[in-house]
């Protein structure tokens, strides 16, 4: 476990949006002769628990180069009314084209800006790809939202779709929220799990818990701890901790296979939704983002175009075994979320202030032993007597007054 902790840091710090959506497919496999394959087909089967073969429309004016000819060819092979299931609004499709598939979406995330992302690879080669911007009005797009209804009208030569930005996700939860908790928003994962995303301000932590008044996509197991219970997921291999005082079933791993690969089965970071006023909670949990160039209200970075904040609370983990272990280490027996905030902690939380704060000769690697969610701020103020033993006692997401005060 501890020797993904890099890796960790490096893919689950941003999230692509905007005009590059993150490049996932529509399935991991063909459905009926065309091979062609659309988001919502996967999270609402047919009978018999199988997405139903499309009649696939005339492939032949698809090129590859082209974002604007994919699109038409997605629209044409989408159903009149077209349900975006994700909460960050990703329609995702596959299709076969010569010696390619391609795998990708379109983001709805502007619709409220008369806007839409268009994004894809080759399956065979995921480092070519197409990014592309449509906005109402340019191109032969026509593009409205209605947003009471939370439909967005979608027209391209002469093909009209209507798709419908799925909100039953939304709804608060049922089970009671423990003392100081922000319910943040409901979550409908591209996986099929209903989420509720929580944030507790004591800790400055995010956490996904299971909303239980949805069904589950899938079988789970029971683990093998015998300290804790942990619950696994027969094809995401979603790790669940059950919390022993709430009931609740908490998330706390996801597998690092699955990140990497960027499946369906890759952690809910990715659907947030995109239009949450989420700023201040973001600078709290991860300190880096304002040393990174800030955020705006809804957690994009300001200095990074297309680059939004993933909110990752969980372990990224090789070993199924070695997360069941590490989880058993870490939960605590406390009525408060302090007793799975271990489990799930984040370590890009672990922010250390960048060489720009070597004031007063305070250099970088004497932060080393500093605990997380240190502010950058109070780092400039420390002075060259300043050592990282002075740090060792201090407790996580301790205040930035406090760093001023104490030499």
């Amino acid at each position: 476990m501890h020797s993904t902790r890099p890796l960790l840091i490096a893919t689950l710090f941003l999230v692509t949006s905007c005009a590059t959506p993150p490049l996932r497919s529509a399935d991991s496999g063909p459905v009926g002769a065309s091979g062609l394959v659309l988001n919502e087909r996967r999270l609402a089967p047919g009978a018999g628990g199988a997405p139903p073969s499309l009649a696939a429309p005339p492939i032949g004016a698809v090129r590859f180069e082209s974002p604007r000819s994919v699109l038409a060819y997605v629209l044409a092979a989408a159903p009149p009314r077209a349900f975006v299931y994700p909460t960050e609004r990703y329609y995702y499709y596959r299709f076969p084209l010569g010696p390619r598939v391609v795998s990708g979406n379109i983001r709805f995330a502007d619709a409220e800006e008369r806007r839409i992302s268009v994004g894809y690879f080759d399956a065979s080669n995921g480092a070519d790809l197409r990014t592309a911007e449509f906005r109402h009005g340019v191109d032969g797009v026509q593009l409205s939202f209605e947003p009471s209804r939370g439909e967005v009208r979608l027209a391209l030569d002469g093909v009209a779709r209507t798709f419908i930005l799925d909100t039953s996700a939304f709804s608060p939860p049922s089970f009671p929220m423990l003392p100081g908790e922000v319910h943040v928003s409901g979550i409908r994962d591209e996986s099929g799990y209903f989420l509720h995303l929580i944030y507790w301000p004591p800790e400055r932590s995010f956490y996904y818990v299971l909303n239980t008044d949805r069904p589950r996509p899938e079988r789970w197991h029971r683990g093998e701890s015998s300290s804790v219970e942990l619950w696994w997921g027969e094809e995401s291999r979603f790790c669940f901790l059950k919390d022993r005082a709430t009931g609740r079933f908490v998330l706390v791993g996801v597998s690092q296979r699955e990140i990497r690969e960027n499946t369906w089965f890759d952690g809910p970071f990715d659907q947030v939704p995109p239009r949450l006023p989420i700023r201040a909670m973001l600078e709290e949990a991860y300190p880096y983002v304002i040393d990174a160039g800030g955020l705006d209200a809804h957690g994009n970075f300001l200095t990074q175009p297309g680059q939004r904040v993933a909110i990752s609370p969980y372990q990224e983990y090789v070993s199924g075994a070695e997360l069941e272990s590490y989880v058993a280490s870490a939960v605590r027996d406390d009525p408060t979320p302090r007793a799975w905030i271990g489990a799930t902690y984040e370590y890009k939380r672990d922010w250390r202030a960048p060489a720009a704060y070597e004031s007063g000769g305070h250099a970088v690697f004497r932060s080393s032993a500093w605990p997380a969610n240190h502010w950058g701020a109070a780092s400039a103020a420390w002075g060259e007597g300043h050592t990282k033993e002075s740090s060792a006692r201090w407790p996580a997401n301790h205040d930035p007054a406090t760093s001023r005060v104490t030499r």
